[in-house]
C-alpha cells in the first residue's frame, strides 16, 4: 500500500471533523426544539428563559456593524430570576420563534430595569412598531464559525506558512524544530518562576510550530503564558491570546493588563470581566472622536425610522425618504466605527479573544505572529481551528484531567469530537503514548512538545495529595507560602469539631434522596442542599467573609436549590454554581455538594471523574464535600476517596453533629 500524503490524511481528517460537527449542530438543534415543544411559552416565560411584551427604548450602530438594543424589562420581572445570561444567543419573533422569520441577538449585560440586546448588521422596521418576544436560541453562530475554519483550513495553499502547523494538527506530522524559530530567553520579565514555569516558557521559543503547557490546578499556567506573550511581544511579535471561555481568556488579559502590555479585547461586551472594559474593542472605540458623531447619527435614524413606522399620516414617498436617510446616517455611522477601529487595532500588540471571537472577520486583516490557545483541553476541534489559523505558531496550554469540551451528542463525542489537539499531540509525543501519564515518564515532567508544571500555589498540602497522587502520579508539590495555610491565618475562628484543612461530610443514612422533576432533567438533592447551606453559614459566623466561599455542585437544579437557600449569603459575595463554571477559578473555602443519593449506587456523569478533579481543587485553606458515601462507593475513585478520607481523619457522619450549632 502506498502511504498517504500529509495532504491526504488532511482531508480526511477535516471531512471526520465536518461530518461530526454537522451532528453535533442537529443535536443542539434538537434539544432546543424539543424545549419549545415541551412546555409552552408561558411556561418558558415563567421559568426565566422566555420574555413577553419587549419593546426598543434606544437603540445605536456598534462596533462591528452591529446594533444594540435597549428594551425595558416587563412589568413585573426581577432580571434576577431569569436564566438568560449576558452573551446568551437569543431569538427576537411575533409570531413563531423560528430563526428565518426571527432576529438573532445577543444578551448583553444587564443594568438596572433595561436589557440590552446586541444585533449582527441591522434590524428590520418592525422591531420598532410594537412589542415582540424573546427566547434562548440555539448557538448557530458557534457553529457558523467552525464550518468557515473547516473550509479556510481544507483550502490553505500549500506554500502557505500556515502549511506546517496543519500538517502537525490534522495530519499527525512530527513538529520539527527550526533554527530560525529558536529564541533563547536573554532577560525574564516575571523573575519569580519556578524552573517548569521557565521550562515551558523556553519551549514556546525552542524552534517548533506548536508547544504545549501542561498545566495542573494551581500550578501558575496563566502566569507562564503571560510570560511567553511578554517575550514574544519583546521579541516584535503581535499575538493572539485566546481560549475556549471568557473567564479563561479575561484572566490572561488582566494579567496582561498589569504588566502594561497594550491589547485589545475582542468580543461581546457583556461577556468581558467589568475589570477589562476599558480595554475592549468597544470601549476604546467609544472613547474615540468617531464615536460620538456616530452615536449622535445612530440616535437620529432610531428616530426617523420610529416616525416612519408610528406615523399613518405620512403618505408611502415620505415614509420612504425617511427611512432611505435613516439608512444613510447609519451607513455613515458605521464608516466612522470601522476608521476607529482600524487605528484601536494598529496600537495592540497584543489581541485578545474567545475561539469565536478570534474567528471575526475584523480580524481578517490583521496578522499575527503566535497564537498563545490557552483551555486547549477544552477547545471543540473546529473552534480551535478558527484561532490557530491566525498564526503559523501556536502555543497551548491546558489539563486533560480537568474539564473536557462540552458535546451534548455522546456519540460524537466517542467518535473524536471529545478529544483535543492538545491530547493528541501529547499522546503522540510522550514516551509510553497514555494521556494518563503526562509528559515523559521521568520525574521532571518534560516530553517533546510540551512541559508539565509540578510547583502549585493554591492548595493546602492536604487538600493537594489526592488529586495529586489520582491524576498526577503524585508529582505535584505544594509551594512553601501554601503548604500549610489556614483559614486561621486569616483570623477566622477555629471549629474543634471541623479541625481539618478538609473534610468529607459523610450523608449516608440520612435518608436525603436525590429527585428530579418531569420538566428537568437536572438532579437535585434538596434535603443534602439543606446541611450545604447550614455548613455554609457556619462558616460564616466563624468570620470568613462570604466572598471568600464558594459553593460548588455538578448539577445546575442543585445549584438552584442552594441559591435559593442561600440568598442573603450571596447578596454578600458568596457564589453558587456548578463545576463547570469554576474551572480556572480559586476561593479560601469551598463547599462540594456531590448531590447523588439512590439506592442503585448510581453517580451519572459524577463517573467522569475528571469533574472531580476541578471540584476539588478550586479551594485554597479549606475544603468540604458533602455526599452520600453509600451511594459513592459502589464507584472505585470515590471509594479511593472515602478510603482517602478516612486515612486522613477528614471523615465526619452527618449524624454527629448539627452545623447550625456553635
Amino acid at each position: 500500500m502506498i502511504p498517504r500524503s500529509p495532504a491526504e490524511r488532511v482531508g480526511e481528517t477535516l471531512e471526520r471533523l465536518r461530518t461530526l460537527w454537522a451532528r453535533e449542530r442537529q443535536a443542539h438543534r434538537t434539544r432546543f426544539a424539543e424545549e419549545r415543544t415541551r412546555r409552552t411559552f408561558a411556561e418558558r416565560v415563567a421559568r426565566g428563559t422566555a420574555l413577553d411584551g419587549l419593546e426598543v427604548e434606544d437603540t445605536e450602530a456598534a462596533p462591528g456593524d452591529r446594533t444594540r438594543l435597549v428594551v425595558s424589562y416587563p412589568k413585573g420581572v426581577d432580571p434576577d430570576d431569569l436564566a438568560l445570561r449576558p452573551g446568551a444567543p437569543v431569538l427576537l419573533w411575533w409570531d413563531e420563534p423560528k430563526p428565518e422569520s426571527s432576529v438573532r441577538a445577543v444578551i448583553a449585560r444587564r443594568p438596572g430595569a433595561q436589557l440590552t440586546l446586541v444585533v449582527d448588521a441591522d434590524v428590520p422596521d418592525r422591531l420598532f412598531e410594537g412589542s415582540f418576544r424573546l427566547d434562548l436560541e440555539a448557538p448557530e453562530a458557534t457553529f457558523d464559525v467552525g464550518d468557515r475554519a473547516l473550509r479556510r483550513w481544507k483550502d490553505v495553499d500549500p506554500k502557505s506558512e500556515l502549511c506546517e502547523l496543519r500538517d502537525v494538527l490534522l495530519a499527525g506530522e512530527p513538529a520539527r524544530v527550526s533554527r530560525a524559530r529558536v529564541h533563547p530567553i536573554a532577560q525574564w520579565f516575571d523573575e519569580g518562576l519556578n524552573a517548569p514555569q521557565r521550562e515551558a516558557v523556553e519551549l514556546a521559543f525552542g524552534g517548533r510550530v506548536v508547544s504545549l503547557v501542561h498545566g495542573p490546578p494551581g500550578t501558575g499556567k496563566t502566569r507562564t503564558l503571560t510570560e511567553i506573550v511578554r517575550q514574544a511581544v519583546a521579541r516584535g511579535e503581535r499575538v493572539l491570546v485566546c481560549a475556549a471561555s471568557h473567564t479563561a481568556v479575561d484572566n490572561l488579559a488582566e494579567r496582561l493588563v498589569a504588566a502594561s502590555v497594550p491589547l485589545v479585547r475582542v468580543g461581546h461586551p457583556a461577556r468581558v470581566a467589568e475589570a477589562l472594559e476599558s480595554v475592549t474593542l468597544d470601549a476604546q472605540v467609544d472613547a474615540s472622536e468617531e464615536h460620538a458623531l456616530a452615536r449622535q447619527w445612530s440616535r437620529e435614524a432610531a428616530q426617523l425610522r420610529r416616525k416612519a413606522a408610528r406615523r399613518s399620516a405620512l403618505d408611502r414617498d415620505e415614509r420612504r425618504a425617511m427611512q432611505n436617510e435613516a439608512w444613510r446616517l447609519l451607513k455613515d455611522a458605521r464608516g466612522h466605527l470601522r476608521g476607529a477601529e482600524k487605528r484601536v487595532f494598529e496600537r495592540a500588540r497584543v489581541v485578545c479573544a474567545t475561539l469565536a471571537g478570534a474567528a471575526e472577520h475584523r480580524l481578517d486583516s490583521e496578522r499575527f505572529d503566535r497564537v498563545v490557545l490557552d483551555e486547549a483541553t477544552q477547545a471543540l476541534d473546529p473552534l480551535a481551528l478558527a484561532a490557530l489559523r491566525r498564526a503559523p505558531v501556536a502555543v497551548l496550554a491546558g489539563d486533560p484531567r480537568q474539564l473536557p469540551p462540552t458535546v451534548i451528542d455522546p456519540n460524537v463525542a466517542r467518535e473524536g469530537l471529545g478529544t483535543t489537539f492538545f491530547e493528541r499531540l501529547l499522546d503522540a509525543d510522550s514516551t509510553d503514548g497514555a494521556v494518563e501519564s503526562p509528559g515523559s515518564a521521568d520525574d521532571s515532567g518534560r516530553d517533546e512538545l510540551g512541559r508539565m508544571l509540578l510547583v502549585q500555589h493554591r492548595m493546602h498540602e492536604a487538600i493537594m495529595r489526592f488529586p495529586s497522587e489520582r491524576f498526577y502520579e503524585g508529582r505535584l508539590v505544594a509551594a512553601p507560602e501554601v503548604a500549610a495555610h489556614r483559614l486561621e491565618d486569616l483570623g477566622v475562628r477555629p471549629d474543634p469539631t471541623r479541625d481539618a484543612p478538609w473534610l468529607f461530610v459523610d450523608a449516608a443514612g440520612r435518608g436525603w434522596e436525590e429527585e428530579r422533576s418531569d420538566d428537568d432533567p437536572s438532579t437535585r438533592n434538596p434535603g443534602q442542599a439543606e446541611r450545604v447551606a447550614a455548613e455554609v453559614r457556619r462558616l460564616v459566623r466563624r468570620g470568613l467573609a462570604p466572598k471568600d466561599v464558594a459553593v460548588i455542585t455538578p448539577y445546575e437544579a442543585q445549584a438552584r436549590v442552594l441559591r435559593g437557600l442561600l440568598v442573603e449569603l450571596r447578596r454578600e459575595g458568596l457564589e453558587v454554581g456548578t463545576v463547570d463554571g469554576f474551572q480556572g477559578r480559586e476561593k479560601e473555602a469551598v463547599v462540594v455538594d456531590l448531590v447523588r443519593s439512590n439506592d442503585r449506587g448510581e453517580v451519572g456523569f459524577l463517573a467522569d471523574v475528571r469533574r472531580m478533579n476541578v471540584a476539588i481543587t478550586r479551594a485554597r485553606r479549606f475544603l468540604l464535600v458533602v455526599g452520600d458515601g453509600a451511594t459513592l462507593a459502589s464507584h472505585a475513585f470515590y471509594a479511593a476517596f472515602l478510603e482517602h478520607a478516612e486515612h486522613d481523619g477528614a471523615h465526619l457522619s452527618a449524624w454527629v453533629d448539627d452545623p447550625d450549632d456553635d
